[in-house]
């Protein structure tokens, strides 16, 4: 889980609530999902799936913008000494007429060092 603490540390900055799951409250927030893919005792693969719930269509999209901006990896760049690459790998969005909010997708894929627990 250290991996995924490192995630959310960094995305703690955007001062956004950051929740695991989902959310029941009506606001501006980062919900997570992180699944573990593959691992050979060396390196590790992750899924982040994270979800940006706004009120405003705009400022969803710059949320989850600024989130792509903080992960994203380019080329050789490690993200931290743990986690060496991070690469958008889909998303999607739709509207909950429910509760009048946008919902903003993205899936990164995280490769990180193995760590034992």
């Amino acid at each position: 889980m250290m991996v995924l603490n490192e995630l959310v540390g960094i995305l703690r900055p955007l001062g956004y609530p950051v929740k695991p799951f989902g959310t029941t409250e009506i606001e501006d927030c980062i919900v997570y999902n992180f699944i573990p893919l593959t691992s050979d005792k060396i390196k590790e693969q992750n899924r982040l799936e994270v979800t940006v719930i706004s009120k405003s269509m705009e400022k969803g999209l710059k949320i989850l913008e600024d989130v792509k901006n903080l992960l994203i990896t380019q080329g050789d760049e490690q993200l931290t000494d743990s986690i060496l690459n991070v690469a958008l790998n889909g998303g999607g969005s739709l509207e909950n007429l429910e509760t009048n909010t946008f919902h903003f997708k993205a899936n990164f894929i995280v490769l990180s060092r193995y760590r034992k627990v």
